[in-house]
């Protein structure tokens, strides 16, 4: 715009000179007063444009990311009645742009705290918030605020989900000119959200509880959520329902407790059956109610559950072939987090919905008997939408279901069992999100199961193997306990599967610092394997195979050679050369020869291995089994005297690795860490440290900050930045990592021991 504006006054200048443009009498003063006038205009355009520069700078110093939306926002309930007193003191609370504000909403169950929140963050998305975030606080809020962080870039490679989150804390506490609001919804316990509250900044945040305690926490602002008044709830049915407002309706209201959820779901119910307000007291009179549920459902007015009842009783009048009521009672069991619509999708041939998930629904939600929360597409495109069920609705639903939910439960593990084929363990740690939901879901199941089912403990056993696949060991460990106890009681001490919980649950103690009670508990389980299942069964060598490395890693590599020698002439036996196993059991073998000190023997028997792999697997030199040979072949290389060789033959295996498999693969992130490792060793450590300080940051994105992987390759880096002098930085980053170890694999696991031992090392020797 300077520009512009200097360059038309030289060109008015030149024009006048050559009579080009011509003015009458005296032109100099016309000149003068011109040029003036158009750098002083140019000036101000200067401090303008250097003012919104500045301004943009510093608003965009404020949002690291583009991510403006998280979570999922709940959509406007059917019939949303405003509550504009609530949202007149909700805004007063919150105050206005430049300050942080803590904004409590206790209220009872269904009397529509979250729908206000919600509402509330639907504006603030309209008006183009730079932050709306919706977190799911029910059970804890720490690891939907990680993944925020994460998705804020917020993250690093030595971070764990509690110190994102209070990195997420510590940003949002920033002062800026950015507008932000983060919503906790559905807190159950106030110590579990408090030190995540920022206390300075610009922030606002909204907290949805029916927790009376946060109206008395100093620092925050309570706006009470209660019913509606007379004159709110019935406007609201006649809006919903076309009738007109009168005494029935009053009597309605009082019966109900005027509470919203309620109302919504008479409303339904009324237009469902074109039932007038007497029609519907007199049916709701009709409805009779337990005890049992009064108690459990927690509810301060019976009525309430009455008029839930009636709405669960009426859909199959509205659905005939009893789609809508089956969806119900398999969503009532899983999580009350919600389930997403497209893991609902592809369960559908489980469901048994003969009208599709669609027509379901459609008659739950017109029923007000499930809601909507979400974005029709994530930030990946996919279907963003997640399906659930008011807490007090979906306790009245079990409850009323009776011998139906046990059919319920059947079907939901059916359905879970469809998904949890669909999601492979290599690809967990990619799939973590999807993970987590599923893991959430076959939890719920178990808990609402008095006996669980023979597939419902397979699945939860697949869920601690993936929970340890993607390093969340402690979490793997006590849910293989707990399925370990109900096998038990539900199959049998000698069913198979109650013995391969045994050896899932022994070969993960084998981790710990406790091999040997390992070794113990699998020298047991051999015993009870032989005996149940004999000795030339696949369970029983895998038993055998599992105790050999345990017994190696318990201190005795010699014990662990001669138990695979031994398990290798049996497979030769029972199951050839060329089986997977039989192959893997000889890789195995030559690791613990190496171990055993006889690193030279190792590279000899894998060399040959590699060329039998290759011959007897298709596709050979590209299978995962032959790149794994490959690795272990080039480590033992290395450990056999020759470090230089090792990183050639590791840099080989990596171009396998990026055409084979991909750069996130974890092998290729394994063969990646190798490959610094033996530069390191070959004496290239500057190259070796920025390699390793590459990869962390991949293993963060790919596997996250919890995963094995990611924790060794950190204890790597820490042990190069030693190396080249860089104490400081090698400490803390040791200092991390171990309280990362302990937090995610425990104080007893051997990597948690190993880097407990470097961090002793480097602070004893300076």
């Amino acid at each position: 715009m300077t520009v512009v504006v200097i360059a038309a006054a030289f060109a008015l200048v030149g024009n006048l000179a050559t009579n080009t443009v011509q003015v009458s009498g005296r032109w100099w003063p016309t000149v003068v007063w011109t040029l003036a006038g158009m750098l002083v205009a140019a000036t101000l355009v200067v401090e303008w444009a250097r003012h919104r520069a500045s301004a943009h700078d510093e608003h965009a110093a404020d949002v690291p990311g583009q991510l403006s939306v998280f979570g999922a926002i709940p959509l406007a309930a059917w019939q949303f009645q405003d509550r504009p007193d609530e949202m007149a003191m909700l805004r007063r609370a919150l105050g206005g742009r430049g300050r942080a504000a803590l904004v409590a909403l206790p209220g009872a169950r269904g009397a529509g705290k979250t729908q206000l929140a919600a509402a509330f963050a639907r504006e603030c998305v309209a008006h183009d918030y730079d932050l709306v975030a919706w977190v799911n606080a029910e059970t804890g809020p720490v690891a939907d605020l990680a993944l925020l962080a994460q998705r804020l870039g917020l993250g690093g490679a030595d971070e764990d989900p509690e110190v994102l989150a209070a990195a997420l804390r510590g940003w949002l506490e920033q002062s800026g000119r950015a507008r932000r609001l983060v919503v906790f919804d559905n807190v159950d316990d106030p110590d579990t959200v408090r030190k995540f509250l920022p206390a300075t900044g610009t922030a606002k945040v909204i907290i949805t509880t029916n927790r009376q305690e946060f109206t008395s926490m100093a620092g925050i602002s309570a706006v009470p959520v209660g019913m509606f008044t007379p004159s709110q709830g019935q406007a609201f049915l006649q809006t919903a329902t076309g009738l007109p407002r009168g005494a029935d309706a009053a009597e309605l209201g009082v019966r109900l407790g005027w509470l919203p959820l309620a109302l919504a779901q008479v409303a339904a119910s009324i237009n469902r059956d074109r039932w007038s307000y007497r029609q519907y007291l007199q049916a709701l009179e009709g409805q009779n109610l337990d005890e049992v549920l009064r108690r459990q459902a927690g509810a301060d007015h019976p009525g309430v559950l009455k008029a839930t009842q009636l709405s669960v009783a009426g859909l199959d009048r509205a659905d005939p072939m009893g789609d809508a009521s089956a969806l119900l009672r398999v969503l009532s069991v899983l999580s009350p987090d919600g389930i997403s619509r497209k893991l609902l999708a592809r369960a559908l041939p489980a469901l048994g919905l003969s009208g599709g998930l669609g027509r379901a629904l459609e008659v739950l939600t017109t029923a007000s008997l499930v809601s909507l929360g979400g974005a029709a597409e994530d930030e990946h495109g996919d279907d963003g939408v997640v399906i659930s069920v008011h807490r007090l609705t979906a306790r009245v639903i079990r409850h009323q279901a009776g011998t139906a939910l046990i059919e319920a439960i059947t079907t939901a593990t059916d359905a879970l069992d469809t998904l949890t084929q669909d999601l492979p363990m290599d690809q967990a740690a990619h799939r973590r999100t999807e993970l987590d939901e599923l893991v959430a879901h076959i939890l719920a199941l178990r808990g609402h199961s008095v006996r669980p089912s023979p597939l419902l403990l397979t699945l939860c056993r697949w869920a601690a193997e993936s929970l340890h696949d993607v390093g969340d060991v402690a979490r793997a460990g006590s849910l293989l306990q707990a399925t370990r106890t109900d096998s038990e009681a539900v199959l049998g001490p000698d069913h198979p599967d109650t013995l391969t919980t045994r050896h899932h649950l022994a070969a993960l103690h084998a981790l710990t610092l406790d091999p040997g009670g390992a070794v113990r508990e699998l020298e047991q389980l051999l015993v009870d394997r032989l005996r149940v299942l004999g000795p030339d069964h696949d369970d029983t060598l895998a038993t055998r195979h599992q105790l050999a490395y345990a017994r190696g890693e318990a201190g005795d590599p010699e014990a662990a050679v001669t138990a695979l020698d031994e398990l290798l002439t049996d497979l030769l036996r029972i199951q050839g050369p060329g089986h997977p196993e039989t192959l893997g059991t000889r890789n195995d073998l030559a690791h613990w020869h190496g171990r055993a000190g006889d690193p030279a023997g190792a590279v000899r028997a894998l060399e040959e291995l590699l060329a039998d792999q290759v011959r007897l697997l298709n596709p050979g030199p590209d299978h995962a089994r032959t790149m794994s040979i490959q690795l272990h072949l080039a480590h033992w290389r290395g450990m056999a005297g020759d470090p230089a060789g090792a990183a050639t033959a590791f840099e080989e295996l990596l171009v396998d690795n990026l055409r084979v498999l991909g750069p996130d693969h974890p092998a290729t992130l394994a063969t990646r860490r190798h490959l610094a490792n033996w530069h390191s060793e070959a004496g290239d450590e500057l190259g070796a440290a920025d390699a390793l300080e590459k990869l962390c940051a991949d293993h963060l994105r790919v596997l996250g900050p919890d995963h094995p992987d990611t924790l060794n390759t950190q204890n790597d880096l820490a042990g190069v930045y030693h190396s080249i002098g860089r104490r400081g930085q090698a400490v803390n980053l040791l200092e991390t990592v171990l309280a990362n170890c302990e937090r995610a694999l425990g104080r007893d696991h051997h990597l948690t021991a190993t880097v407990r031992g470097n961090l002793a090392f480097i602070r004893g020797h300076p």
